[in-house]
């Protein structure tokens, strides 16, 4: 069979003679359904408190958020316990069994340094009428914040909600089963609240399921992004209850393969089925000061409210908790989709398989060339490449145009949408280039070729990932579709009105892809836009042949003036960059005393240093790395400090050396905070191999758990807000060795004798966001050595 070039080029016959009106159409109802995609997510209007008692009402649970999120309220802070204390009253206030469960926990494989917390964690129960046997729902959110803010939307605004939840239940129909409310402690401290529960507490033993709501940011709608293993029927119950909230089962596939984790992780684990909730976007409020009441819209309370009030209600009138089901589940507009997830590999095998067939049978008629196809293919993914290449350098570009920007602890601006916009345009108009320079390709060899990716992709991920699979399954299926139509007309040219047919074949990506790059580039860092972006690559590979159609002659017009807009949108966002009180500048600075030295210093984990932290580190400060520090990585500013006075002592350790089994040794360490408002306190060991096992909070773990890839850190234990007094460590050590170990005191203020002369911080700047960078406030440390020769050391204060 001849391999010859088939006639039907695009430019040559639907390009010329398609109509502007058709065009215009066209572009019109996709455009049309991407808002339609977009505007899912919008949200409701709050329902006053004057609505009937069985109601949900933001404006009722926004009194409750009004005392929680009126300042930061961090673990074993003074306004923690107020705000323990409220949740309690509240709970009793609605007739609730009140627990207040107290309990040492810790938990080595949730983090580094390994944490450890005594935690209150506040638990209410309201029973279900008599004789009534559904299923236990438990409702779930975290009552503590971070010191860096007063954590009005993460997790305040969840809080509130369910405590308004517990009311209207309370008030509406009776219970068909019980509902747990439980506000975890720790949270923010790798998740020790929910683990102390799902370890310890009776409850925890009990079947049901659990809603966990957490936060990312201060806006946007809710997101169901993660369902537990075999809770395919959740997910149906969600798109009857609360269809307007958003979900899918891509989110589910890469959050578990990500590092975070929220409550409902350790819940999880625990046994629960359930679903777990987030609002993801003002990210650039995050752990900051910024995250206050005002800035939470009751659109997102009643949402919350809403949809747990509604969940509760009918999971709990389930007779039990249904056998595990497995789907895959999106968004399509205003649909709710869900299948099998077990359809997943052979829905993407049959689709791969007509697509070979509709690739032969376009040969047989000399549509197409097969390896015209594979050069299509190549040349769309290589000019893809380079058009993702542009969000990469979007942040480093940024940042050359304004170096405020290189002061900034994470990639965030003050309008990351329109950061966002200018990404989407300079992927747009290098693809638009890249097409146009194709444009004379015969129009089934440039369909043909935009689908080899997605096949590929298609088939794997349905195996690999198949909770991902849909994203990459149905765009893929219609354009199939359309290479199958496109096939029956041989080699004669495409009529004026087939071309939009493209529109048609587009219709499942433009109702699934939209949706899912608006959440990405919310939720992943700024710097990170390239992932995102490569999705959006290929959605225009996909379409290239009616791209083309679309736009015509004027795709070089149109790419031009969309990189020129993407740049102006960067350049505007370096010019407006400005630090002031309402949005501040992140800034660290830590006051680092050695006890055994009594000497001290300033230290600065800021990539940049201003005005302020200058005037304490000095002209000339150093930057290297510091080995009193070894959670955060370094190098650090850093430059002398006034030596600390008597009062800065630093912590309390005894110590016990004893022959172990084997050569081994055993070392109890006993370690008193020398103040009460102690944040935390760090113990490391070095070198880490010398560590066989730990102990500490009453859980054992093994030395191999510890270590961690980084030799230089050792094993690194850190025990949050720790008794007045004080918590024992034990260490199972090897035979030979004389491990080094260095406790560090942290407290979130400096003594007045140290800044005196010094300036206060300034209204544009404010403290780092709680996990991005050191912690502020006083660390004091101290290091001793475990003597290899020592048997026995007798208890007393170490020098």
């Amino acid at each position: 069979m001849s391999d010859t070039a088939p006639t039907a080029g695009l430019d040559r016959s639907a390009s010329s003679r398609a109509s502007s009106v058709a065009r215009w159409v066209t572009a019109v109802l996709g455009l049309g359904v991407i808002l339609l995609v977009l505007r899912g997510g919008s949200l409701p209007a709050p329902v006053p408190a004057s609505a009937p008692g069985e109601r949900f009402s933001a404006e009722r649970a926004r009194e409750h958020l009004r005392f929680i999120g009126a300042e930061p309220h961090a673990l074993g802070t003074p306004r923690h316990a107020e705000v323990r204390d409220y949740l309690q009253a509240r709970l009793r206030d609605v007739g609730a069994e009140v627990q207040v469960q107290r309990a040492p926990v810790f938990a080595p494989a949730q983090g580094i340094p390994r944490p450890a917390a005594n935690v209150e964690n506040v638990v209410g129960r309201l029973r279900a009428r008599d004789g009534a046997k559904g299923t236990t729902v438990m409702l779930v959110a975290h009552y503590d914040s971070v010191p860096t803010g007063p954590g009005a939307s993460d997790n305040g605004a969840a809080v509130a909600s369910i405590l308004e939840v517990a009311r209207a239940l309370q008030q509406g129909p009776a219970l068909a089963g019980d509902v747990l409310l439980l506000f975890t402690d720790a949270e923010e401290q790798h998740l020790l609240g929910s683990t102390a529960f799902a370890a310890s507490h009776p409850w925890a033993r009990e079947s049901g399921v659990v809603l966990n709501v957490d936060a990312r940011g201060n806006a946007g709608p809710l997101l169901m992004f993660e369902v537990s293993p075999g809770g395919g029927w959740l997910v149906r119950r969600l798109a009857e209850e609360a269809p307007d909230v958003g979900a899918g089962s891509l989110f589910t596939a890469v959050y578990q393969r990500m590092k975070n984790a929220t409550d409902f992780t350790a819940l999880r684990q625990g046994g629960w089925q359930g679903l777990n909730f987030a609002n993801v976007e003002g990210t650039q409020a995050y752990h900051s000061r910024k995250e206050t009441v005002d800035a939470v819209s009751d659109g997102l309370l009643q949402q919350q409210g809403d949809t747990l009030l509604a969940l509760t209600r009918r999971i709990s009138r389930e007779p039990s908790v249904p056998e595990g089901e497995e789907l895959i589940y999106f968004n399509a507009g205003p649909l709710r989709v869900h299948y099998p997830r077990s359809w997943a590999a052979p829905l993407a095998v049959l689709w791969g398989g007509l697509f070979v067939f509709a690739i032969f049978r376009a040969r047989q008629r000399k549509q197409l060339r097969l390896w015209a196809v594979l050069r299509e293919s190549v040349v769309l993914l290589l000019v893809g490449f380079l058009a993702s290449s542009l969000a990469r350098l979007a942040w480093p570009l940024l940042k050359a145009l304004q170096p405020g920007f290189r002061a900034l602890s994470r990639s965030e601006t003050q309008d990351n949408a329109r950061f966002i916009l200018a990404v989407v345009l300079w992927v747009m108009a290098a693809m638009g280039v890249g097409l146009y320079l194709r444009r004379r390709a015969p129009v089934m060899e440039l369909a043909a070729g935009g689908c080899v990716p997605w096949a590929v992709i298609c088939i794997a991920v349905s195996i690999v990932l198949p909770g991902a699979s849909a994203l990459f399954l149905w765009p893929f299926a219609g354009m199939v579709l359309l290479l199958l139509w496109l096939g029956r007309r041989g080699t004669e040219p495409l009529p004026q009105w087939h071309v939009p047919l493209w529109g048609l074949a587009a219709l499942p990506l433009l109702l699934l892809l939209p949706g899912v790059l608006a959440t990405f580039y919310t939720v992943l860092p700024l710097e990170r836009a390239a992932v995102p972006s490569d999705l959006l690559m290929l959605g225009i590979c996909l379409l290239a042949p009616g791209w083309l159609w679309l736009a015509g002659r004027g795709l070089p017009w149109a790419s031009g003036g969309a990189a020129l807009l993407g740049l102006g949108l960067l350049v505007s966002l370096a010019v407006g960059q400005r630090f002031d009180a309402r949005n501040p500048r992140p800034t660290g600075l830590l006051y680092l005393v050695d006890a055994d030295a009594k000497t001290a210093r300033w230290v600065s984990s800021d990539p940049v240093l201003n005005d302020w932290t200058r005037a304490y580190l000095g002209g000339d400060p150093k930057r290297e790395a510091v080995d009193a520090l070894p959670e955060v990585k370094g190098p650090f500013w850093n430059a002398p400090a006034p030596a600390p006075g008597e009062d800065v002592r630093g912590p309390a350790v005894e110590t016990r050396l004893e022959a172990g089994e084997g050569g081994r040794r055993k070392v109890s360490l006993h370690i008193t905070p020398s103040r009460p408002d102690a944040a935390f306190v760090d113990v490391q060991v070095l070198p880490g191999d010398a560590v066989v096992s730990a102990r500490l909070a009453g859980q054992q773990a093994p030395g191999d758990t510890l270590r961690t890839r980084n030799a230089a850190q050792g094993v690194l234990f850190r025990y949050w807000v720790p008794s007045s007094g004080g918590f024992d460590l034990e260490l199972e050590l090897t035979a030979s060795g004389s491990p080094t170990v260095r406790v560090g005191e942290h407290t979130y203020a400096v003594p007045a004798s140290v800044t005196q002369g010094l300036p206060a911080r300034p209204e544009d700047s404010m403290p780092v966001p709680f996990g991005e960078g050191l912690d502020e406030g006083t660390r004091v440390t101290r290091t001793l050595r475990l003597e290899a020769a020592a048997m026995e050391v007798s208890p007393g204060p170490t020098p």
